[in-house]
């Protein structure tokens, strides 16, 4: 298999032929259908519940065998079925490290029977009890107020004495909700395409950060997959930071080639 490269395929049969091949993943971070009747050129989001339940649990089962010991998945959904899936996760072994929330204050409502929607859940599952990546330092977000770098905060460690914690200049160690904005209004117009569910770049470029393996001198060099690729945002991602010195491997399978041609024209563009 080449790496840096899209796969039009369907990935429930490709990646059984990855598996056969023993090629292992650091990341597997993807963006699969959530089962709205969305129109992606194909059937694959109009499942019946049961159907849609069946499928995930084959998926999610290659995902934990794709994984290396250290490796992890981020499995974006939608409120909906999210618990279901995380059940899935539980029972297929998997270790559970976090429900991370992507957070936007940009969206509309449909309708005034219930509230807005302003997020959408990933789940963070390791495939080692022990051992995984995280890069804290690289993601850290700016602190509330800057009068918090001014001065320490005192408490007292565990055998009573004074200890002073000092506010790290790089910012505050990020939380469980990221907050980006959807691709909507002109703002976006250059980085949106049609595809009806994209992902905003802000967003992935950050989640590679945090959850890729860096080398011994610090660049990021994991190999990354998305199984679900759309319109190429995880590519897109990987190449953008390797412009800026990284060494990320990655995979995209698109099961429509529609979404593959323009998923390669943004990378294209990149590359020039």
């Amino acid at each position: 298999m080449e790496f840096n490269r899209i796969y039009n395929a369907n990935s429930d049969i490709l990646l059984k032929q990855i598996l056969g091949d023993g090629i292992k993943f650091d990341l597997i971070l993807t963006d699969p259908p959530y089962n709205l009747m969305k129109d992606f050129g194909n059937n694959s989001d109009c499942q019946p519940l049961d159907e849609f339940l069946a499928t995930t649990k084959e998926r999610i089962a290659l995902c934990r065998d794709l994984l290396k010991n250290h490796g992890s998945i981020l499995w974006f959904g939608i409120h909906n079925y999210i618990g279901y899936i995380q059940t899935i996760m539980y029972e297929a072994g998997l270790n559970y490290r976090r429900m991370n929330i992507w957070h936007y204050k940009n969206n509309f409502s449909r309708t005034k029977s219930s509230p807005a929607t302003q997020y959408e859940p990933f789940l963070w599952f390791s495939r080692s009890s022990d051992k995984w990546t995280y890069n804290a330092d690289d993601v850290r977000v700016p602190y509330k107020s800057e009068e918090r770098l001014k001065n320490p905060v005192y408490y007292k460690g565990n055998n009573g004495e004074r200890k002073a914690w000092i506010p790290n200049p790089q910012g505050a160690l990020r939380g469980d909700v990221w907050t980006y904005p959807t691709l909507a209004g002109k703002l976006f117009e250059k980085e949106r395409t049609e595809h009806p569910t994209q992902k905003p770049e802000s967003l992935f470029i950050d989640l590679i950060r945090a959850f890729c393996p860096k080398d011994v001198e610090g660049r990021y060099s994991g190999l990354i997959l998305d199984p679900f690729h759309g319109s190429g945002t995880l590519g897109v991602c990987c190449e953008k930071l390797n412009k800026e010195g990284h060494n990320i491997s990655w995979v995209g399978i698109e099961l429509e080639k529609k979404w593959c041609d323009i998923a390669q024209a943004r990378i294209d563009t990149i590359m020039k």
